[in-house]
């Protein structure tokens, strides 16, 4: 049912959060992070929104309970929120070219890794309301990684083009994800 105390008010505190950091971000850096070309690109539009639509529309019905699961819940999405807050800074002192400094030190793809945090926790909250729902939630994330994987290899195709062996070297040093 279609609640006012649903997961749905965590969800959109995130997407409100994450707008927030980035728009700083952005005006900070004097230059968007977000890549323009993964928003013209049809196919990355549709396959990267579907599982957030799927995955949104589950939180409406979902409501808000309380238990273990719920606070590990929280917990990973209070860790992504650091982990985004940390990507953006990096972008920011990087100013432009390939960032590598910061967090980008540890992992080629945070922003992605507290993405991955966060679809975590919301299928523990959800499995803490309803197991089937649990159960779809978590196949939707892992759709949804799925694709993300999909997308970060064309990026990975394109910053090789773009920085050569200079991606390369930051490449073999870094990991993908963790």
């Amino acid at each position: 049912m279609i609640g006012l105390y649903n997961l749905w008010l965590i969800n959109v505190g995130i997407w409100i959060f994450a707008w927030i950091v980035m728009e700083i971000a952005d005006k900070l850096r004097g230059l968007r992070i977000e890549n323009k070309e993964d928003h013209r690109n049809i196919k990355i539009a549709i396959t990267g929104m579907v599982p957030f639509l799927l995955f949104f529309g589950i939180t409406i019905f979902t409501p808000i309970v309380i238990g273990n699961l719920f606070w590990v819940g929280c917990v990973l999405i209070v860790l992504a929120g650091i982990i985004y807050i940390l990507s953006t800074m990096a972008f920011v002192k990087a100013k432009k070219g390939l960032t590598t400094i910061g967090i980008y030190k540890i992992s080629r793809n945070p922003m992605y890794v507290a993405m991955f945090l966060i679809l975590v926790a919301f299928t523990l909250m959800v499995w803490t309301a309803d197991s089937i729902m649990g159960i779809l939630t978590g196949i939707i994330a892992l759709l949804n990684t799925i694709t993300t994987h999909w997308m970060v290899l064309g990026e990975e195709r394109f910053l090789k083009s773009k920085y050569g062996e200079q991606y390369l070297r930051y490449k073999q040093s870094v990991p993908r994800y963790l």
